[in-house]
């Protein structure tokens, strides 16, 4: 049999007793006849426990940023060497001849760059763990970790990276499957500490993993789900509590699906991003609902009547509204050949819906970048911006996932924005979509609901509405490596030609990132950045929603319905996000669960707590 790489998180090995447990785990999957890596997080909340400490050591602990790298890694170290005695005493009860050795992410192999904290994998030279597999023995792997090709100093490689780790070591060792082990019996319909009633979900895409963890949802880290899907590993994922089937990630929702077949550049490493296509699309019209009133339930009413007209929305911007004013404008592309029916319907109810008009532009293309990894890798997205801007092509509408990045561009400027990408991207191929074909009814409509209260909201107000600006601001965010997630560009007002940008980010990268929009503020020039950290995100994804009409409608009137007022609305072909107040997120999660009739009748059981 072949290679299995199993990966404990530390609610799984969060006390001795549990720590026992896995061991009984890991030695049973020995005796089926299959060679075990492991890769172990730090116990329970030690982790947290260290960062208290430094805290209290030294009032700025991230400043020291390889002895903090050095603190962090000591938890995970104790963890594999408790969990190698366990087995051997395992073993030995059984008189078996196993023996488990441990290895620290730089013993095992785990090649980084030098960032601390959030360092890339590069390579993987797993000698020691393959000759310990040959002598027989079961290897422990310290997660989370390893070690600097450059500085040779000790990395980390972020919270939550254990998954990486594990997903790593599985592609480097050529095994079978990597199951990922945790306090819960899988992946849920939401998160059942939150949803009591979420249903497990047997399996799932890796797009639709994607876009779920991107979103909050814990049970699998965001680099480990691109560094499967990119090498076409599956991914189980199960309770160490149980002995149920868990979830299988793999397979993909689309044609276009990286995967190890495309070539890295030179020294890129085994975490760089693949960029597998640029798509466009000439079938798209743009709608604006201007100076729509900014209150509970105003956009649930504008997608009710779309989708009261069987008319399939893609992209959808709405940002906060302007100070003072209470109004804000909703932007959507649609098919082109429903923009006139669409058009029609909404001034139909300008006078209930109580906003100032609808402008309809018929002729709109959509520019994408197709690739794995992108949210993880910003430079990536900047250098897209800015292709596109060196061609003198207007963005007039931007929308991320985790799997591609797309622009709205005019028509006329489409050819113009795919021969500038497909020059700076210069390996990939370039094909043409039409938005809305898939007639795939069957696809269920939406495969979960996610929440993430780790997020913050910058605006950067009276931006510049011309090529290029857009791409100096992200330029500036990538060159201080700062992650971007849902970014809305809406449409210029009409007197200034400005426009604002708003997007998220981690919140912990908030004080980075507005001091290096500061720097670029008089060059560029807008108006100061505005944070906003009270928020929360909350997302619903599937692969269905391209192809069933009123998706965005139901989501946002079961969120009108419990008096949620929605902030701020990006979306991807399968993911609708929405900021709301983070007093609000519970409760909406809840609600919008339920509308999507996600309920099971039993409730799910969660061992630990943490999800992790």
């Amino acid at each position: 049999m072949g290679i299995v790489v199993q990966k404990y998180g530390g609610s799984s090995v969060a006390d001795a007793a549990g720590i026992k447990r896995v061991a009984q785990r890991v030695v049973a999957t020995k005796e089926q006849g299959h060679d075990v890596v492991v890769a172990v997080s730090a116990m329970g909340d030690t982790t947290d426990e260290l960062i208290d400490l430094a805290n209290k050591v030294s009032p700025d602990a991230t400043a020291h940023a390889r002895e903090f790298d050095m603190l962090l890694t000591s938890g995970e170290r104790q963890s594999m060497a408790l969990l190698a005695m366990a087995i051997n005493d395992v073993a030995n009860e059984r008189g078996l001849a196993y023996e488990a050795r441990s290895f620290t992410g730089s013993q095992a192999g785990l090649i980084t760059d030098a960032q601390h904290g959030r360092a890339k994998i590069l390579s993987i030279t797993p000698e020691r763990i393959q000759a310990a597999l040959g002598d027989g023995a079961i290897a422990i792997v310290a997660g989370f970790q390893g070690v600097s090709r450059d500085t040779k100093d000790i990395t980390t490689l972020g919270r939550g990276g254990t998954d990486t780790t594990a997903v790593a070591l599985a592609v480097a060792l050529d095994a079978d499957v990597c199951e990922i082990y945790t306090d819960v019996d899988g992946v849920f319909t939401a998160d059942p500490r939150i949803v009591p009633t979420a249903r497990k979900l047997s399996s799932v895409a890796f797009e639709e993993m994607l876009e779920l963890a991107a979103s909050g949802a814990k049970v699998l880290h965001l680099r480990s789900v691109e560094f499967a899907r990119r090498h076409s590993l599956p991914i189980h994922v199960r309770s160490s509590f149980s002995t149920l089937n868990g979830t299988v990630v793999k397979g993909s929702i689309d044609a276009v699906s990286p995967h190890a077949d495309h070539q890295r550049s030179g020294d890129a490493g085994m975490e760089a991003p693949i960029v597998a296509a640029i798509a466009h699309d000439r079938s798209q019209a743009k709608i604006t609902v201007v100076n729509a009133p900014d209150e509970v339930g105003a956009a649930a009413k504008v997608f009710e009547i779309i989708a009261g007209v069987g008319i399939n929305v893609d992209m959808v911007v709405q940002d906060s509204s302007a100070a003072g004013t209470d109004r804000t404008d909703i932007t959507f592309t649609l098919p082109r050949d429903d923009a006139e029916r669409a058009g029609k319907v909404l001034e139909q109810a300008r006078g209930e819906l109580g906003f100032e008009r609808v402008n309809t532009e018929p002729r709109m293309g959509k520019v994408s970048l197709i690739g794995a990894g992108l949210r993880t890798q910003p430079k990536k997205i900047a250098d897209f911006f800015s292709a596109i801007a060196q061609a003198g092509v207007n963005i007039q509408m931007i929308s991320t996932s985790e799997v591609r990045v797309s622009v709205v561009v005019g028509d006329d400027e489409v050819d113009r924005a795919v021969q500038a990408a497909a020059e700076r991207f210069s390996d990939v191929e370039v094909e043409k979509v039409s938005y809305g074909t898939d007639a795939d009814g069957d696809t269920p409509e939406i495969v979960g609901v996610a929440h993430d209260r780790g997020e913050a909201k910058i605006t950067v107000a009276g931006v510049t509405d011309e090529p290029g600006e857009a791409a100096r601001i992200f330029d500036t965010l990538a060159d201080n490596g700062i992650n971007i997630d849902m970014i809305v560009q809406n449409v210029s007002a009409e007197k200034t030609r400005r426009t604002d940008i708003s997007f998220t980010l981690p919140r912990t990268d908030v004080k980075r990132a507005r001091a290096a929009l500061t720097d670029i503020q008089g060059e560029v020039g807008f108006a100061d950045p505005v944070a906003d950290e009270q928020i929360g995100k909350l997302s619903i994804v599937g692969a269905g929603m391209r192809t069933h009409p009123g998706i965005t409608a139901r989501f946002f009137a079961a969120l009108a319905a419990e008096g949620v007022l929605i902030r701020m609305v990006s979306t991807s072909e399968i993911r609708v996000s929405v900021l709301v107040s983070a007093d609000d997120l519970d409760r909406a999660v809840r609600a919008t669960h339920k509308a999507f009739g996600l309920d099971s009748d039993v409730e799910a059981i969660v061992y630990g707590g943490t999800g992790r």
